[in-house]
């Protein structure tokens, strides 16, 4: 009795695929953990008041981004750039690092607080979050 066994080949782009979303997922994670400690008075590492926590919170979402984006905009088959998701996520984050630079340079922008700046900071990057992970599965 003879049994043969098939080559798979592996597919790499679709494994960066699935890593880059776990890896942006899971720096979701850190995000949430991050807004919670702040805002029910816990500790957090390295986040001692609200403008650290603000700088903590920034640099976890331009990781985010920079981890499942343009990885799947590189590794992604029939990735459009043209298309409204990726537009709308380019003004987006021009737009949370502009907000970003504001807040870190100090720059007084009115009714906005540290503490109102890691909500608006948060909910910024949620919007991307979800045009980027809809991007995956609406294609146009």
């Amino acid at each position: 009795m003879t049994t043969t066994q098939e080559k798979t080949k592996f597919d790499f782009p679709k494994m960066v695929l699935i890593f880059a979303t776990f890896v942006g997922a899971g720096t979701g994670v850190i995000a949430i953990w991050l807004l919670t400690t702040v805002f029910i008075g816990g500790e957090f590492p390295f986040v001692s008041n609200d403008y650290s926590a603000f700088i903590a919170l920034t640099i976890i979402g331009f990781t985010m981004c920079s981890l499942t984006f343009p990885i799947r905009a590189t590794m992604q088959k029939g990735f459009k750039w043209l298309s409204i998701f990726t537009i709308s996520s380019i003004v987006l984050g021009v737009l949370i690092s502009v907000f970003a630079g504001l807040i870190i340079a100090k720059i007084q922008i009115p009714l906005i607080t540290e503490r109102i700046a890691i909500i608006i900071l948060s909910v910024l990057i949620l919007v991307k979050f979800i045009i980027a992970t809809t991007h995956l599965f609406i294609k146009i």
